[in-house]
């Protein structure tokens, strides 16, 4: 390995700033809060969510991959900076289409939803490979566990900001309060406050479109050649060449069970912690809990985000990959149990033990796979893991649309739309821990019956 020149040193260590940069404002924006209730308080129903959330699953399962290997052929920024513009998009369309239930709602959201997993498919894993590569040509691989305790950090302590912002300025009350406050003639509808969050989140998505604009390619030599050799050749070679880095990922990734199956764990903790948090704010709202109030929520968990930062640190660095799976598990089954008593305002308490379990599983997956792949293959197989973790919230979201129409249909005749609204969402939450569980058992069985070399995922770190 050549270590990079001083000149060059400067543009590697600026990546790893705009990386942390990027990391926080792309993932950290004011909606998150009131998620669930900012689509239904748009127009949409509970069953167009699901659909709509089905729908930018599948858009970043069909998408993730081949833009993984498109950024270990032509690049990871540009795809980064891809994604970042994307962001923008989905974030306009919210912002000026009309609130009420119509078709055009439905079909802007759609297109929002389309927008946000192409966003999410592009930088997923490149973001990731363009920072770690930095960090070889640095010559400080070493530091990535590190660098990805920082991310989070400072991710957390904008989400502790974020979230206290974005549901303060979705609620109409409030906002209209606090401009009473400064003039008693001043007042907002409240079609306009629900729109808040996103035009924050507009605002931010700037941010993130310079950021990547400043970024610094890397050339690595399995992207030199190919570069060279089709600098003169249209974009349908270069996606023929896209397919067929997939394919020897692919390949290299079966050759690699324990790369395999770190994927397919984090499917199974990953799918079912995030159906729920897409329907967080539901159940906030559902446990009695005033929608001013999501966004402490939100940055109580934040806060905790840093505490299991340094957690998976220390899980990673001395304990085996089979126990901290086990610790997962453990601590999503707990909270999944909690949710579906939905407790009065201390139900809250089972909702942090998910949230934690999937910012773990975020770090640990990416430590483990980031240290087994090659720089050739990493951008790639780090897709796959993003294919795998949104195949797996598809199938969720697919199924739980299904319950809920179900559930929907069962329930006694007379009910106002309300009351089968609310029994249905609280009948559904039971379904959570049993999906886990049979998620659970199959990784057992297919751990069992392929994963030759079971002593690598029980080896604890040197």
């Amino acid at each position: 390995m050549t270590l990079a020149t001083s000149s060059e040193k400067v543009h590697l260590e600026s990546n790893l700033r705009r990386f942390v940069i990027f990391r926080v404002f792309f993932n950290a924006r004011f909606y998150y809060p009131v998620f669930t209730i900012l689509f239904l308080d748009y127009g949409l129903t509970l069953e167009q969510f699901s659909i709509l959330n089905l729908v930018w699953a599948l858009t970043i399962v069909l998408a993730e991959v081949p833009s993984g290997a498109l950024a270990d052929i032509v690049g990871r920024k540009r795809l980064v900076v891809f994604a970042a513009f994307l962001m923008f998009i989905e974030m306009g369309l919210l912002v000026f289409v009309p609130i009420g239930a119509s078709p055009v709602l439905f079909l802007v959201f759609l297109a929002n939803r389309i927008c946000s997993g192409l966003a999410e498919a592009a930088a997923s894993g490149a973001d990731e490979a363009l920072a770690y590569d930095s960090l070889v040509e640095l010559g400080r691989e070493s530091e990535w566990a590190g660098l990805l305790e920082k991310t989070t950090r400072y991710m957390s302590m904008a989400f502790f900001i974020i979230m206290i912002t974005g549901a303060l300025s979705y609620d109409y009350h409030f906002v209209n309060t606090v401009l009473g406050f400064l003039n008693e003639d001043w007042s907002l509808q409240r079609e306009l406050v629900i729109r808040f969050p996103v035009i924050l989140t507009l605002l931010t998505s700037c941010i993130v479109v310079v950021t990547t604009l400043g970024m610094h390619e890397i050339q690595t030599a399995n992207r030199e050649s190919k570069v060279t050799q089709q600098q003169e050749i249209s974009i349908l070679r270069t996606i023929s060449a896209s397919f067929s880095q997939v394919i020897k990922a692919a390949s290299w990734t079966l050759n690699h069970r324990f790369v395999l199956f770190v994927i397919l764990a984090a499917l199974a903790l990953d799918s079912v912690a995030r159906q729920f948090v897409i329907l967080a704010s539901e159940y906030y709202r559902f446990i009695h809990i005033p929608t001013a109030w999501f966004g402490f929520i939100g940055a109580g968990m934040a806060i905790i985000g840093i505490i299991n930062a340094k957690i998976s640190k220390y899980l990673v660095t001395h304990h085996s990959p089979f126990f901290n799976f086990m610790v997962l598990s453990v601590v999503l089954m707990t909270g999944l149990i909690g949710i579906m008593l939905t407790i009065p305002w201390f139900g809250v308490l089972f909702a942090i033990c998910v949230f934690s379990m999937m910012g773990m599983v975020a770090y640990q997956s990416s430590f483990y796979l980031n240290r087994e792949v090659d720089s050739a293959h990493r951008a790639t197989v780090l897709s796959f893991r993003g294919l795998a973790l949104n195949l797996g919230l598809g199938l969720a979201s697919l199924l739980y649309t299904g319950l809920i129409t179900a559930i929907k249909a069962a329930e006694e005749k007379g009910l106002s739309p309300a009351q089968i609204h609310e029994a249905a969402f609280v009948d559904s939450l039971k379904a959570f821990p049993v999906y886990f569980l049979v998620l659970l058992v199959l990784i057992m069985i297919l751990g069992r019956i392929f994963f030759r070399q079971a002593q690598v995922c029980f080896k604890k770190p040197d």
